[in-house]
């Protein structure tokens, strides 16, 4: 134990006829835990995590008593949280985040809470019960005597809806909404309210949103709340009614013009139109200024915070340790409440575009979190050199140079010759191989994180681009107009990687739902997901807009696209019996006609792939041609195939699996067989490759590329 002594003044001998100094002893000042203040008014003089009185109790800081409860926010506002804290005593916890003190600690006794709000108006906190019971508590958590009010039946749901507090009970038809001034007198009250597990206010609207738990489909409802009298003046809805997901939690902004819903979907107010998604589900969200929106996601066992930007574009990102309980916005900071074993942390947020402080912004730093490093040409994690003043000593997260900076084969100075990679073919099985139609086949490894890429005229690979920073796509496409390549996600991400400038993986857009379909269309691009009525057709342009969308739509395996016609041609998949579909889409607007089909409605086997001639001929992996205009029957060849292409000269080249391999059939103008050959390995696909196609088998552990003759 430290002690220090502060002595007393004077000294010396005594002037003649004076009387002598009285002494005062030296005070002692023990401070055992360091923290700044005495042990005698530290409330827990041996732990440096708290020392006013409000902060903890019989020695024991609250941030440690927490910790080993079963804690969660059952209510905040204006930097006022409060807590519920499981453990041998039913307790409450409250704090400011603005003054760094607790607000008070309170214990629940003698009834069941079933819901809690926080209404900052009333300077209270709520509880419901199982008899119907509301209890009122005050900021330092004092309960006031008797209830607050007594509902019909047990409380399911509690509210803060401005100058008032919503109660939900099971009375009435459905269910009730009870509006309920400070003074504790019911004002209004509306039945036909389901149940909801989550409420969001959004004062800009006067508006209290809400789920219908018990409905199916579920839907993101609201109720009007008049601020002055406290009536329900309206009830609405999202115009959707099952077309999306519904999930908590629900967060609207100030002005009620956005509302985030816990599976990352953004609504613009006051219709509730879809606007987008975040990219991935959301376990707590917080509106900040400049419309920005910061979102923990949970992923891989960690919890991450991600700041959007108004248009939904992530602008950082930070990895967070420990069980991580929400935000709790204030008006100088946003902060973060986390759990670990041992203690409850705070932690304020403010936002930065230079996370690391290296002096180049989030967005270009392929190392937003290391100081020592930006640039990294390749993707693969190792930069191409470090920031001046710094080597590799000096990275906090391990970086190390990459010797080849523009090829992600390699990084090591040992793994080339100094100037190049060393030849290494790369073993794996491609999940997708699509072709830019003129030169380069690109290949998708999930396994390895990689596109590989392989040149006709090369007559070999070319450097790899880098992939998985959002997960593993699901499939990808080539569009020539953007000269991009495409990936979607589950998670219902779009990403690209610009071919012809910063090969960095980077979001595009985000659907409601997994990306199960893509496919370039001229000056667009065409995804799909289940969202909607069936599945629907978004048009997105090449900054990320959503410019139309089509429900009442089919999932397809396979597209192709006639810029002479302006068609997209696609399978319905997903329906009994399948057919080939296609639906016009302008060039000039983004606009989608309605499907069309063929005309044989199941009379024809029907099977992928859709492969589409540049004369204007359709043929399908169950061995039929059809003419792209009105897609009738031309002629069937009298064997599936595994994959085809059209040649420039009108020749077909088909391929199928064989006992001994992949046999490759090549069919005239008139669709007559003109020769067929035998090839070694399984087959994976055909591309065409500006007047050649190109064979794409599996063997030996490696991808097998052969230029057939003509």
């Amino acid at each position: 134990m430290l002690a220090v002594f502060l002595a007393g003044c004077g000294g010396g001998d005594s002037p003649p006829d004076t009387v002598p100094p009285v002494t005062v002893p030296p005070v002692p000042f023990v401070d055992a835990d360091k923290d700044g203040t005495a042990d005698a008014q530290d409330v827990a003089p041996t732990d440096p995590l708290c020392a006013a009185a409000s902060d903890g109790a019989g020695g024991t800081c609250h941030v440690r008593a927490m910790a080993a409860t079963r804690l969660r926010i059952v209510g905040q506002a204006d930097g006022k949280v409060f807590f519920s804290a499981e453990g041998d005593v039913p307790r409450l916890y409250g704090y400011d985040v603005r003054t760094g003190h607790f607000l008070g600690r309170g214990e629940m006794t003698g009834f069941s809470a079933t819901a809690f709000a926080y209404v900052a108006a009333h300077g209270r906190l709520y509880i419901g019960d199982t008899q119907g019971g509301v209890h009122a508590y005050t900021e330092s958590l004092q309960a006031q005597p008797g209830n607050f009010a007594t509902l019909p039946s047990r409380i399911d749901g509690l509210a803060a809806a401005g100058n008032y507090l919503v109660a939900r009970d099971g009375s009435g038809a459905w269910g009730t909404h009870h509006v309920y001034d400070k003074r504790g007198i019911r004002v209004d009250s509306k039945e036909w309210r389901d149940h909801s597990s989550q409420f969001g206010w959004a004062p800009g609207q006067a508006r209290l949103y809400y789920f219908r738990d018990g409905s199916s489909p579920n839907d993101l409802m609201f109720d009007v709340i008049d601020q002055a009298t406290g009536t329900i003046t309206e009830q609405g809805e999202t115009p959707y009614h099952g077309a999306y997901d519904i999930a908590g939690p629900i967060r609207a902004n100030q002005s009620g013009s956005r509302v985030l819903l816990g599976t990352g979907d953004v609504y613009e107010g006051p219709a509730l139109s879809w606007r987008g998604n975040v990219g991935s589900s959301v376990t707590d969200a917080a509106w900040i200024g400049n419309g920005e929106l910061l979102v923990l996601t949970q992923g891989a066992g960690q919890t991450r915070l991600i700041r959007h930007g108004a248009a939904l574009t992530p602008l950082e990102e930070l990895p967070l340790q420990g069980e991580v309980l929400g935000l709790v916005p204030a008006a100088e900071a946003t902060y973060i409440v986390i759990k670990h074993a041992d203690r409850v942390e705070f932690i304020a947020f403010k936002p930065s575009d230079d996370s690391d402080g290296d002096g180049v912004p989030n967005l270009s730093d392929k190392f937003p979190f290391d100081r020592t490093a930006a640039l990294d040409s390749d993707n693969d994690g190792h930069p191409d050199a470090f920031l001046a003043g710094y080597t590799a000593a000096d990275s906090p997260t391990g970086l190390t140079k990459d010797f080849y900076p523009f090829d992600a084969t390699c990084h090591a100075e040992a793994d080339g010759n100094g100037v190049a990679c060393n030849g290494v073919t790369a073993t794996f099985v491609p999940d997708q191989v699509i072709g830019d139609g003129q030169d380069v086949i690109y290949m998708l490894s999930n396994a390895n994180q990689r596109i590989y890429r392989w040149s006709r005229l090369r007559r070999g690979y070319i450097a790899p681009l880098v992939i998985g920073r959002h997960g593993a796509p699901k499939l990808f496409a080539y569009s020539a107009d953007h000269q991009r390549l495409y990936l979607g996600y589950a998670s219902g991400a779009i990403t690209y990687i610009d071919l012809a400038g910063d090969t960095r993986e980077t979001r595009l857009a985000t659907l409601a739902q997994s990306v199960n379909g893509l496919a370039a269309a001229g000056k667009y691009l065409v995804a799909q997901d289940r969202s909607g009525a069936w599945a629907t057709h978004y048009v997105i342009d090449r900054a990320g807009q959503v410019v139309s969308s089509r429900d009442w739509n089919h999932f397809s395996r396979h597209y192709e696209w006639s810029a002479s016609q302006a068609r997209l041609y696609y399978f319905r998949d997903d329906s009994a019996p399948n057919d080939i579909v296609y639906e016009q889409l302008d060039q000039a607007t983004g606009q989608l006609s309605a499907p069309a089909d063929s005309p044989y409605h199941g009379d024809i086997d029907v099977s992928g792939p859709l492969r589409l001639s540049a004369g204007g001929r359709i043929a399908i992996g169950s061995g039929h041609v059809f003419g792209a205009a009105d897609l009738k029957l031309i002629k069937a060849l009298g064997a599936p195939f595994h994959d085809a292409q059209w040649r420039s000269d009108g020749y077909l080249v088909a391929m199928a699996a064989s006992a001994s391999g992949t046999t490759v059939t090549v069919y005239d103008t008139a669709l007559n067989q003109v020769r067929q050959e035998g090839h070694a390995g399984t087959p994976v696909a055909l591309l065409r490759t500006g007047s050649s196609v190109v064979l794409v088998t599996h063997q030996g552990g490696t991808p097998r590329m052969t230029i057939l003759p003509r």
